[in-house]
């Protein structure tokens, strides 16, 4: 099966990254590229969800998928409320069918935010019935989910196997964070950010393979909570999905985006200039909100790819 290119910032379908690496053995895939609530948005009456009513467009939460080429085994980053179109997107683009009760062999949650954990609910008993599906949590997330209901009772049932992971962090001690294999072969790290983090913490997942790094940030407060954390997280990073929610924070007003942090696409972009003037299109935004208009509008995603960077195409593949 042909894989979907990564665009490049020109708009081309080369990769920044062809010819590509023979040491590459693992696929990530972006299958959602939404904030939480998705596109359209319910409750939402602004024209963006109005015309993606009226013309059938849908946009689904941030998530990822990997495909290992050699054993044909999946990873899913992030249980989204779009958890059936996306898997089925996972297993159109990679080509592995028939998985059941079990359509990944591992899961990989950032934090307790709606948008990120909540399509657990259809590995349970009344959907897919899954059992033991292995997901990879912080201590913090473990704890939230067997103490809580309806996710408790995927513990209990044996519909998921949480497996906790020691998150690293970039607050200027650096330690690192415990590496982890959710499949044989790929590396994976989690990274403590700020966040609002009512439930549980948040990281961020920096994940390697044998040729390359990808980081994965779809959450963040802001760049600068602590000196140097911008550099240290995309320290030995080849291509990073970073926080896009908002494009430069006019596009709600009335709200008190202090209660709704995020870093501004454009306060990424000036801060990492000169990073993608020798990398092009190695830094892209994922998590668009969606009052965000470089989430609909080509003209702006234009705009954006002419600086370097690149709003995330869902489907669009990252070999490492």
């Amino acid at each position: 099966m042909k894989l979907r290119p990564v665009l490049s910032p020109d708009g081309s379908t080369s990769s920044p990254h062809e010819p590509e690496d023979d040491r590459c053995r693992f696929d990530v895939y972006v299958l959602g590229r939404s904030q939480d609530g998705g596109l359209p948005h319910a409750g939402c009456e602004k024209p963006c969800c109005v015309d993606a009513r009226d013309r059938g467009i849908v946009e689904t939460p941030a998530c990822l998928g990997i495909h290992d080429r050699e054993t044909g085994r999946l990873v899913l980053i992030e249980a989204t409320p779009g958890i059936d179109s996306q898997l089925r997107l996972l297993h159109d683009l990679t080509g592995v069918c028939g998985r059941g009760r079990q359509p990944v062999d591992a899961v990989l949650l950032t934090h307790a935010h709606i948008g990120h954990y909540t399509g657990l609910m259809y590995l349970g008993q009344e959907v897919a019935d899954s059992h033991r599906m292995p997901v990879h949590v912080t201590p913090a997330m473990a704890a939230f989910l067997r103490d809580n209901g309806p996710w408790s009772q995927l513990v209990e049932q044996d519909n998921i196997d949480l497996i906790e992971c020691a998150p690293g962090s970039v607050d200027g001690s650096g330690s690192a964070g415990a590496v982890f294999e959710p499949i044989e072969g790929l590396r994976v790290e989690a990274i403590n950010v700020p966040h609002r983090d009512e439930f549980s913490d948040t990281v961020a997942f920096r994940i390697g393979g044998p040729a390359r790094t990808l980081l994965f940030v779809p959450d963040i407060d802001r760049w600068d909570v602590r000196p140097g954390m911008l550099s240290r997280l995309l320290e030995g990073v080849d291509v990073a999905y970073v926080d896009g929610t908002f494009y430069d924070g006019r596009e709600l007003p009335g709200r008190d985006l202090s209660e709704i942090p995020h870093p501004a696409m454009v306060t990424t972009m000036e801060r990492l200039g000169e990073r993608v003037a020798a990398h092009p299109g190695s830094i892209r935004f994922i998590h668009l909100n969606h009052t965000n208009p470089a989430l609909t509008r080509s003209e702006l995603q234009t705009e954006v790819a002419e600086r370097g960077f690149a709003v995330a195409d869902v489907g669009e593949c990252q070999p490492l």
